[in-house]
Order: C-alpha cells, then sequence, then structure tokens
C-alpha cells in the first residue's frame, strides 16, 4: 500500500500511474515524473529508464500497470516528502486483483440509496416526481450508484456522484427554507438531477477515464439532453421543463467555468452555491496530510487539513 511505504524499500505493486512531466535531464537522459495511486492514498514518482519513459510518452490518461523501485525522499524536498524511482514498469496480468486502484468513498451506501429515495418520494409536485422516478430506476440508477464524481477534482470514488447528489440536494433545502418564495420541488428535482451526465462523461473503472461521449459532449450538454427525453416519456409541462434545464445548465455559476448561462432564478442559485459548498468541502476530506497546510490547485490556495 502506498500510504505505509518508507524511504529505502524496494516496492512492487500494482499502481495507478498518472503522468504529469516528460522531459530532458541534465545529463543528456530524458525523464518523466508523476503520481502512483492507490486505494490508500498516492506518492510521487520518477523515472529516468529510456524505455519507460517512451511508454509513458504514449498514455492518454492514467493506467493501472505493475511498477517495480525503491522509495526515496525527494531531492530538495523541504517536507522530507517521498516518492518512487521507477525502474521497472509492466502490464497488469488479467488475474492481478484491481480492486486497490479504485477508491471507495468512506460513507454509507446503503444510507445513501435510502436518502435518494427518500427525497424522490418528498416531491409533491406530480410530474416533476414522475420525471425523477422515469430517470432513476433501472440500468442507470445502478450505474448512478457506482459513479464517482469526478476524476480527481472532488468526489473521485465509487459512489462520489451518489453521495455528492444527495447532499447537494439536502445543502439546498436548508437553504430553501430560509428563503421566501422558492419552489422547494423544483429545488429538488433540479439538485438532484444537475450531475446526471457524469454517468455516460466518467467511466466507474480503474483511473475513472471519459468515454468518447464525455469528450465529445461534456456533463451539462449529457444531461439536458438526457432530462428532455425523460420528460418527453411523461409529458413534463414545457414551463417546468425550461426551469430544469435552467437550474442544470448554470448549475456551475458562471460561464467561465463551464456553464453556458449563468444562474437566473432563486431555484437556480440555490442549487448552484449547494453545489459549489460540497465541492469545496470534499477538498478537505481523504488527504494524507491531516494537521497540516496542503497546496489546492482547485482552489488555488492553501488549505489547513484538521486531524
Amino acid at each position: 500500500m502506498i500510504q505505509k511505504m518508507k524511504a529505502g524499500e524496494k516496492i512492487c505493486q500494482a499502481a495507478l500511474v498518472r503522468v504529469q512531466k516528460i522531459g530532458n535531464s541534465s545529463n543528456g537522459g530524458v525523464f518523466a515524473k508523476g503520481n502512483l495511486e492507490d486505494n490508500s492514498g498516492r506518492i510521487q514518482f520518477i523515472t529516468f529508464d529510456k524505455d519507460i519513459v517512451e511508454r509513458l510518452r504514449e498514455f492518454e490518461a492514467a493506467k493501472p500497470m505493475m511498477i517495480a523501485g525503491a522509495v526515496d525522499i525527494v531531492t530538495f524536498s523541504k517536507d522530507m516528502a517521498l516518492q518512487v524511482i521507477i525502474n521497472k514498469m509492466d502490464k497488469l496480468l488479467p488475474e492481478d486483483d484491481l480492486t486497490n486502484l479504485v477508491p471507495v468513498g468512506d460513507f454509507d451506501h446503503e444510507e445513501y440509496k435510502n436518502k435518494l429515495k427518500t427525497l424522490i418520494n418528498s416531491v409533491k409536485t406530480i410530474s416533476l416526481k414522475m420525471l425523477l422516478e422515469q430517470v432513476f430506476q433501472g440500468e442507470f440508477l445502478e450505474m448512478f450508484y457506482k459513479t464517482p464524481a469526478g476524476m480527481k477534482v472532488h468526489h473521485a470514488y465509487l459512489g462520489g456522484l451518489l453521495q455528492h447528489t444527495v447532499d447537494v440536494v439536502e445543502l439546498a433545502c436548508v437553504m430553501a427554507d430560509k428563503t421566501p418564495n422558492v419552489d422547494k420541488d423544483l429545488i429538488i428535482a433540479g439538485a438532484l438531477l444537475h450531475d446526471v451526465g457524469k454517468v455516460q462523461e466518467i467511466s466507474a473503472t480503474v483511473g475513472f477515464p471519459y468515454p468518447n461521449a464525455g469528450r465529445f459532449l461534456g456533463l451539462i450538454s449529457m444531461a439536458v439532453g438526457f432530462i428532455r427525453d425523460a420528460a418527453n416519456e411523461i409529458k413534463l409541462p414545457p414551463l417546468y421543463l425550461q426551469e430544469l434545464e435552467h437550474i442544470i445548465l448554470s448549475h456551475h455559476g458562471e460561464r467561465e467555468k463551464g456553464s453556458p448561462i449563468e444562474c437566473a432564478t432563486k431555484e437556480s442559485f440555490l442549487v448552484h452555491y449547494a453545489d459549489e459548498v460540497n465541492t469545496i468541502m470534499n477538498q478537505f476530506e481523504n488527504k494524507e496530510t491531516k494537521g497540516n497546510w496542503e497546496y489546492n490547485k482547485i482552489l488555488q490556495r492553501y488549505l489547513y487539513i484538521k486531524e
């Protein structure tokens, strides 16, 4: 396990290899560096082996590989950070166990499945409830239960989308209860549906890669198309469909953050801020540097990770 690695050890284990940089070293050779990951955490790697570097050049995304090398302290590291110096890298065999390479969220999955059902049943507007029941059923629901909410940005583990979605709904409902003249059913439906495109955008396999559809179309456009199809099945009133689409299209808040349009209704603002708060709070979870400061690339600042 990566979390238990110590300086001076020789290791040979399966790991998810995520390449960050490939270049030329000062002595005329080549190098590659990045991260190795498993369920327990991540560690930096570097390799100066020409053959390994050439193979890493072909990586378009993170890949599971069998890695051998030595654990050492990163040169000039101020915090005694560790790295693996890779001297051998092989493809995994069919019989190799990959379960330690797929992160699993530290939460009660069954509890969250029940919460999802309860939230759907709480919707009093018949057409909206019918839409939610049309979406959250069968094969799609089973995929929704497993899908991560991101490759590595937030809730990047099996079931992450389920946990994130339920938590966003609950946050939005708390704010809705303090806000006059809002349609709470619309908020619940919008929050439940805001990220459904991720079921098609992100694969729940090792490395959480993006399939072609995810890269060609993206989360928001796939979610809108999916919901339109479901709405046609149950004849959702056009105004409700437009307001739901607005919540989904604007839930990132700003065009610079990926939303085609900006929030223009109370309901869309509440879903957006609930989504943003939950995403930010997840940055503090599952860190190996508890009790210390850690630079967060997403938020572009240092965060203090409490014990």
